[in-house]
């Protein structure tokens, strides 16, 4: 087939274009219109030392502070999807299950990561943004064997940053297009291909 003969079928049964595309965008506006609340906080932590260790024999605390820092922000992450801490972290900010179950963390850098949790109400997320660093502090406290080592981490949390986490309109919109012209492409050939003549094809 010529492109001349595509164009004949598409204005032939543009009403089945028209009206899968128009379906696809009224779809979108209704998901947009009442699609539930929902609130996202995002905090960043830093690792940082409590001290440094001394030593003439091996430059560990200057040579490899970065590779250190690294292991330890992925025991964070760890203890991040871990069960017990989170249900430690659930009771200390005072939350549901499901902001907690929501949450989720990414190393950014060798000492940075980022937290991020929802929640459907924006006052819902209780003291998130205290309990996840303060319990986190405390599973770092656990593993030091020595009390009085110097050269141990610590977990420090910039302030809380709070959203709208529903989805957007310049994504919803774009989204029902596109989808419309896909569907609307596929919906008139098959109607053409089952009702049209012999002359279209």
């Amino acid at each position: 087939m010529e492109f001349r003969d595509f164009c004949r079928i598409f204005i032939r049964y543009r009403r089945v274009f028209l009206g899968v595309l128009a379906g696809c965008m009224l779809l979108s506006l209704l998901v947009l219109r009442f699609q539930p609340m929902r609130f996202e906080q995002s905090l960043t932590l830093n690792v940082t030392r409590t001290g440094s260790q001394k030593t003439d024999d091996y430059t560990y605390d200057q040579f490899y502070r970065l590779q250190a820092d690294e292991r330890f922000a992925d025991t964070v992450v760890r203890w991040l999807g871990a069960p017990s801490v989170r249900s430690e972290i659930r009771e200390a900010a005072g939350v549901s299950v499901s902001v907690t179950d929501s949450l989720e963390a990414k190393r950014l850098s060798s000492q940075m990561i980022a937290v991020t949790y929802r929640a459907r109400e924006r006052d819902g997320f209780g003291s998130m943004s205290t309990a996840v660093p303060d319990v986190l502090n405390r599973e770092t406290r656990r593993l030091n064997e020595q009390p009085d080592a110097e050269d141990w981490f610590a977990v420090l949390a910039d302030g809380p940053v709070v959203r709208d986490a529903r989805l957007p309109t310049r994504l919803l919109l774009p989204l029902g297009i596109g989808l419309g012209l896909f569907f609307g492409f596929f919906a008139t050939l098959l109607v053409w291909y089952f009702r049209g003549d012999g002359n279209d094809r």
